[in-house]
């Protein structure tokens, strides 16, 4: 085959898709996370290695690095400590991972690996490389996949969170400006509040269409294995740093860990202990039932060993964990120990499912019992203050439920309170993503709903739903998990999604979000359809249906949603109504000694001070950038031009002198290239306004 038919064998739509999302996704995290090069590029980089080489080798070495380093990596700039804000979204890692598949896939296609000649000696190390990484190619159009609709949906989430915190500049001419959103929080430093969900859902996302995009059908390789052998490796490495944590110093590698090391917990190399008090007993049960299943099936005696050594090890660590730690696992032991006796002892099915029945009946009795016993110990473990507060919580309910769950829990009483108010507001629509830890930073929330300490999302995933989605949004999420779940037969395996989902947000950390979009999309069946999907999916209007639903959904949610942005301004305006003045699109706030707004950008609009002010002057632009053009015009109320005039270039900046024509309402700043450049305060009234 000559180099010119494998160039079009390529499959180009899928290359232009990933690669052009992933640019995307890029341009977002660094707009809302603008490290500076020097700090943020050797962690992408480390992150990056550990995504895109092993998957350039080998298919199967590329799955078992990526979902390792997914939970061990997160943390990696603080542990190198860079100050990095944002690491935990591991842009580095899956990108790497994505762009690793594709050029794998790419030089595959080119090399020849679909032909069916024998390879040359000279060639073996290719040759290799080939037989490592068989053909990959789904048949199915990109769009008719169950991923391309929740992508679409991330999309338009995307675009209503820019014009929630960014307005609709962009569309008039203005670009991409920062405002003062609320007192010391810009409007991009908000609209990372929303990213901090949206890129690692989107990454994850990617990540995993990637990989089945390009597996061979049908493949003897299981994409759910190999990924949870990785990251049952760094679920074992995650051990070893409790381990040493517990024995030897809560210090050890807990660098951006937050509150986590003063609240004395362990966290491993997890994003904190909120994260740990999940995640280890989630991927801990996924390893014991494993663990359990080849016991059963081989009768090792090692494996029931290490079954036990496992469970012991779990629970010592647990000592020094979360609240939610006790709960999940409890639960897990609980029903695994009832489940498995009840499957070794009794042989009659009938028999068997009245026991279970029974047990699970007697089980809370038992567990308050537990937790009486467990209240009596002299200890201040989290276990053991946790069964104090519910002992608490039994005898005051009967007088006063409200203070009974204040006891329980006051800060996720207080996040209730809070979520359940913004819930009913916006009953259907929500408030936007990202809007709850927003709230938590608004000026009129101190003092008003709730006293919490920190800004944290809401304490379960379906008040996140609810208050940033409402009911319309919460919809089409579950949409997109219930059709996941139903094409991959996986509806035992989503019950284990009820742990994460029920203890906060947890897909905002990149470790949380692989975990748990592992559990929907792969769990332990891979790829396979069910049967009732398949039976569908081959009919001919089953795949279109989907496709409508897929874009329709959001897209109607996203057309009520955006009614409320109608009503904002454009520019200065911009949320004007909400803030009481008109705002200044700069990007540094004034500092002393020299009290100076700092701008950068193309373009910025600024309103003018009202007509019976002097508006004749000098415009003096400080700065050391350098542009062929810088000009300045001046727009009448329907932000039509009426004046254009040139700044001409001075020692130090740009100068312009002149008089405001009549009419004049606003003035535009504009720049042939990106400048940087300031104006002293005194160049804005106390509203917001220019003036000379």
């Amino acid at each position: 085959m000559s180099f010119l038919e494998r160039l079009r064998s390529l499959p180009i739509l899928d290359l232009v898709f990933f690669v052009g999302a992933s640019i995307l996704v890029w341009n977002l995290h660094r707009y809302v996370e603008p490290v500076p090069q020097v700090l943020f590029y050797p962690s992408f980089f480390f992150q990056f290695s550990f995504g895109f080489f092993p998957q350039l080798y080998q298919r199967k070495w590329g799955r078992v690095l990526t979902s390792l380093s997914a939970i061990t990596l997160v943390r990696l700039p603080f542990l190198s400590g860079i100050p990095m804000v944002g690491s935990y979204q591991l842009v580095g890692l899956l990108l790497g991972s994505i762009l690793g598949i594709w050029v794998r896939e790419t030089l595959l296609v080119l090399l020849g690996r679909n032909e069916t000649a024998l390879p040359k000696q000279s060639e073996q190390i290719i040759s290799d490389w080939m037989i490592r990484n068989p053909t990959g190619k789904s048949n199915l159009p990109i769009w008719y996949s169950t991923y391309f609709g929740f992508l679409f949906f991330i999309f338009c989430l995307t675009i209503l969170c820019f014009l929630e915190y960014q307005g609709m500049g962009i569309f008039t001419g203005l670009g991409i400006q920062e405002y003062l959103y609320y007192p010391k929080l810009s409007s991009r430093e908000a609209m990372g509040l929303s990213c901090k969900i949206l890129i690692p859902l989107t990454l994850v996302i990617l990540y995993f269409f990637s990989e089945e995009r390009s597996m061979p059908t049908p493949s003897k390789d299981s994409l759910s294995e190999q990924i949870r052998f990785g990251l049952f490796l760094g679920f074992g490495i995650n051990l070893l740093v409790m381990c040493i944590q517990s024995i030897w110093s809560l210090e050890f590698f807990s660098q951006g860990t937050h509150l986590s090391v003063s609240a004395g917990r362990t966290t491993g190399l997890f994003q904190d202990s909120g994260s740990a008090s999940w995640l280890v007993p989630v991927i801990g049960f996924l390893w014991m039932t494993k663990l359990t299943h080849i016991w059963r099936k081989s009768k090792e005696r090692f494996s029931l060993l290490l079954l036990i050594l496992s469970f012991f090890l779990l629970t010592w660590l647990g000592l020094k964990q979360g609240k939610a730690f006790w709960v999940i696992w409890s639960l897990f032991v609980s029903v695994g120990f009832i489940q498995l006796t009840t499957d070794l002892w009794i042989v009659s099915s009938k028999t068997k499912i009245f026991t279970r029945i029974g047990l699970y009946f007697v089980l809370p009795v038992l567990g308050c019992l537990a937790l009486y016993g467990i209240s009596l110990v002299p200890k201040q473990w989290d276990l053991v203050i946790l069964a104090k507060r519910f002992m608490l919580f039994l005898k005051s309910f009967p007088n006063s439920p409200t203070l009974a769950f204040q006891q329980l829990d006051l800060v996720r009483y207080e996040l209730i309170k809070v979520a359940n108010l913004g819930i009913q507001e916006n009953l259907w629509m929500g408030n936007g993503i990202g809007s709850f830890p927003l709230y938590l930073l608004s000026p009129e929330q101190n003092g008003s709903n709730a006293n919490i300490p920190f800004v944290d999302f809401p304490p379960t995933f379906y008040h996140w739903m609810l208050y940033e989605l409402g009911i319309l949004g919460s919809i089409v999420f579950l949409f997109y998990i219930g059709i996941f779940l139903w094409e991959r037969g996986l509806w035992k395996q989503g019950i284990l999604l009820l742990i994460p989902f029920l203890f906060g947000v947890q897909i905002q950390n990149s470790d949380g979000a692989f975990l748990c979009f592992y559990l929907i999309l792969l769990g332990e069946k891979g790829t396979g359809f069910s049967p009732s999907f398949d039976k569908f999916r081959k009919t001919i209007w089953f795949s279109p249906l989907l496709l409508i639903l897929s874009i329709g959904l959001p897209l109607n949610y996203s057309l009520f949603h955006s009614q409320k942005f109608l009503t904002y301004g454009i520019g200065s305006e911009f949320r004007k109504n909400e803030i009481k003045d008109y705002q200044i699109a700069y990007t540094i706030p004034p500092v002393s000694p020299n009290y100076e707004y700092e701008f950068h950008g193309k373009i910025w609009e600024w309103k003018l001070v009202d007509v019976n002010v002097s508006r004749s002057g000098r415009i003096f632009l400080e700065t050391n950038s350098k542009s062929s053009l810088v000009g300045i015009n001046f727009l009448n109320l329907e932000r039509n031009q009426i004046k254009q005039e040139l700044f001409t270039e001075a020692k130090s900046g740009y100068v312009w002198s002149g008089d405001a024509p009549k009419g004049a309402t606003y003035i535009q700043i504009h720049t042939r290239s990106k400048l940087e450049f300031r104006l002293p305060k005194s160049q804005f009234d106390g509203l917001g306004r220019f003036q000379f």
